[in-house]
C-alpha cells in the first residue's frame, strides 16, 4: 500500500531541522550570555542554567535524528 502523503517524511525532516536551528541559535546566545555573566561583579546563576537547558535540548533534538 502506498503512502497517501509522500511529502510527510520530507516535511518532518524540515520541521526537525528548523527546531534544531532554533534551539542551536538560542543555545549559542545563552552560552555567550553565561560567559559574559562570569565577568560581571556579581554573577548570577540563571544564565548558566538557561544555557545548560538550551544546550541539553539541542543535544537531545540532535540525537533524536
Amino acid at each position: 500500500m502506498t503512502d497517501p502523503d509522500p511529502g510527510r517524511g520530507h516535511r518532518r525532516t524540515l520541521q526537525h531541522e528548523t527546531l534544531l536551528g532554533f534551539l542551536g541559535f538560542f543555545a549559542f546566545l545563552a552560552l555567550v550570555q553565561a560567559v559574559l555573566n562570569l565577568f560581571s561583579p556579581e554573577p548570577a546563576l540563571w544564565p548558566g542554567v538557561v544555557a545548560a537547558v538550551f544546550v541539553g535540548l539541542t543535544w537531545w533534538v540532535w540525537r533524536r535524528r
